[in-house]
C-alpha cells in the first residue's frame, strides 16, 4: 500500500487573486483554488516542504481560514481537500516587516484535484492504524490529550461532528467524527502546538480510552455558532 500522503494547512493563501476581501458579499467561486492552475500559499517552516512533492492541502473560506472553524463552523461545510503537486517557490512583492506573512515561505503548487472536505473525510476506507491521538507527559504519567483538555465545543456539520478543545502546553486540538449507528470513527486528527502542526486523516474506529475521552469531550463541549453573518455567494 503506498504511504499515505502529507497533510497540511496553510498559514495563509495568497491574497493577489484581485478580489475585494472587504466587500460586504464574496462569492465562493472566485475564492476557490482551480483544478489544473497554479496557486500559491505561505507555509510554516515546520511543514518542511520540498518542491515536487505531491501533498494535500486544506483549504477554507475567508473568515475559517483566518480565525479558524470554531469562529465560522458554518464553513466547514465549503471548507476543500486539495490534492497538489509544489512546483516551487514564489515570489512575495516587498512588505512592511510587520507584515503578517513577513519571514514565511511562499510556494507554488499545481492543483490536482479539489473535493469538498465533508465528503472527502466521509469516503475514507477504514484503516485502523491510520493515526493515534498524541499523547501528553506529566509527573502523573502519561494520558491523551483529548483527557487533559478544556474549554471544548462542538458542531454538526453535513452529518459530521466536529469537535474542538484547547489542552496544556499552548495546544490546540480538533477532531472530525462520524456516527454511524452509535459507533464513532475519528475521520481528521488535528493537534496545533509550539512544535508544529499535524493533520492526520483516516478512518478509525475509536475503541477503549480514545473513546472514553471523546464522548466525555462530546458531553462538556458547548455548541459552536458563527462569529460573523453570512457574507458568501454559493
Amino acid at each position: 500500500m503506498p504511504a499515505p500522503l502529507k497533510t497540511c494547512a496553510p498559514l495563509f493563501w495568497s491574497t493577489d487573486l484581485g478580489i475585494d476581501y472587504g466587500a460586504p458579499t464574496l462569492h465562493l467561486h472566485d475564492l476557490l483554488p482551480v483544478v489544473g492552475e497554479e496557486h500559491s500559499a505561505f507555509f510554516q517552516h515546520q511543514d518542511g516542504i520540498v518542491i515536487g512533492e505531491t501533498l494535500q492541502l486544506i483549504w477554507c473560506p475567508p473568515v475559517a481560514d483566518l480565525n479558524g472553524w470554531n469562529e465560522q463552523p458554518s464553513e466547514i461545510a465549503l471548507s476543500q481537500l486539495l490534492r497538489v503537486r509544489i512546483t516551487g517557490p514564489a515570489a512575495e512583492p516587498p512588505a512592511p516587516r510587520n507584515a503578517i506573512h513577513h519571514g514565511r515561505p511562499r510556494y507554488r503548487f499545481l492543483v490536482l484535484s479539489c473535493q469538498p472536505l465533508p465528503a472527502a473525510l466521509r469516503a475514507q476506507p477504514l484503516v485502523q492504524d491510520a493515526w493515534h491521538m498524541p499523547l501528553i507527559g506529566s509527573e502523573q504519567g502519561s494520558c491523551l490529550t483529548w483527557e487533559a483538555i478544556d474549554n471544548c465545543s462542538r458542531a454538526e456539520v453535513q452529518g459530521l461532528l466536529y469537535l474542538c478543545a484547547h489542552a496544556p502546553y499552548e495546544s490546540y486540538m480538533e477532531m472530525f467524527i462520524e456516527d454511524v449507528g452509535g459507533q464513532l470513527f475519528g475521520l481528521l486528527s488535528v493537534h496545533l502546538g509550539p512544535g508544529g502542526d499535524d493533520y492526520e486523516l483516516g478512518r478509525r474506529a475509536l475503541e477503549g480510552a480514545e473513546l472514553r475521552a471523546i464522548r466525555r469531550a462530546l458531553d462538556m463541549a458547548r455548541p459552536l455558532t458563527d462569529s460573523q453573518a453570512a457574507y458568501l455567494a454559493i
